[in-house]
């Protein structure tokens, strides 16, 4: 069977330059480049960029597999819509194989990296096997604080970690402490599904995390009435912002809304 190796990468906040596109045309003979996306097909040799720098300075997303068994999914994060410490409570990394998820600042931005490496491999792939535009959902889901996803492919790590070298008894002593498992895992989206074969999540471990989640219904949300709480000043900066087209916004605003709320709730609460 010969090698096959995929590199999809998307822009989903912002569509590129006729110079950005020019500029990752350049990167490979094999580029497929498109005003929001580029793909790179190798069976022989390899992509010649980071695709962290490629990711950080030029895309959103990339999703990566191989058919002797790696998979990657990256992710560029704006740091005003993102927790970072709740992300970094699911950073984990195995000590007997490359299998990770590390989240860290660059520039202005976050990277969110999820590496699995499945050594028995050896199947045939091909480019539409998995589908960014579907997997790329996951990065609005942490934009908007739900952590399914990443906390079902922490647990694959952790169990792999404490399973593989049983006659070690501190292993998961040297864990560090789980996340907290995230509410509304029993019913599962298309997303997480993809997401779930994307990474070979087995049933087990999703099963696990299932019975351990609380079924948590979506909080009614008076935006209209928290957005008066802004200052007009405030108001107007926001409405430019909409006329702007910047990307995300909604999220972000109700991110904002929703503090000023909490900070004029504890004010209310002292008084």
């Amino acid at each position: 069977m010969s090698e096959f190796q995929c590199y999809q990468f998307k822009s989903f906040d912002r569509p590129l330059t006729e110079d950005e596109c020019k500029e990752v045309g350049t990167w490979s003979s094999r580029a497929q480049v498109t005003a929001n996306s580029a793909t790179f097909i190798y069976h022989y040799g390899d992509f010649r960029k980071s695709p962290e720098w490629a990711v950080e300075l030029y895309f959103d997303a990339m999703i990566y597999f191989a058919n002797w068994g790696t998979r990657r999914l990256l992710f560029r994060l704006p740091t005003s819509m993102i927790d970072a410490k709740a992300l970094k409570k699911f950073c984990i990394e195995n000590d007997w194989s490359s299998d990770f998820i590390n989240f860290q600042k660059k520039g202005a931005v976050y990277l969110l990296y999820l590496h699995l490496s499945n050594e028995e491999g050896g199947v045939w792939m091909e480019e539409d096997d998995f589908d960014i535009d579907v997997l790329g959902k996951i990065r609005d889901d942490l934009m908007e604080g739900d952590y399914r996803a990443l906390y079902l492919l922490w647990a694959k790590f952790a169990t792999a970690e404490t399973d593989d070298d049983e006659e070690d008894q501190d292993k998961k002593a040297k864990l560090q402490l789980p996340p907290p498992v995230p509410p509304n895992l029993k019913k599962l989206n298309a997303t997480l599904k993809a997401f779930i074969e994307f990474f070979e999540i087995d049933e087990s471990i999703v099963s696990a995390a299932q019975a351990a989640s609380v079924e948590r219904a979506k909080e009614a949300v008076d935006y209209k009435k928290l957005l008066q709480l802004l200052p007009d000043e405030e108001r107007i900066e926001w409405l430019e912002r909409v006329i702007n087209g910047e990307p995300k916004l909604s999220v972000l605003l109700k991110k904002t809304a929703g503090e000023v709320g909490e900070i004029v709730r504890r004010r209310a609460a002292m008084t």
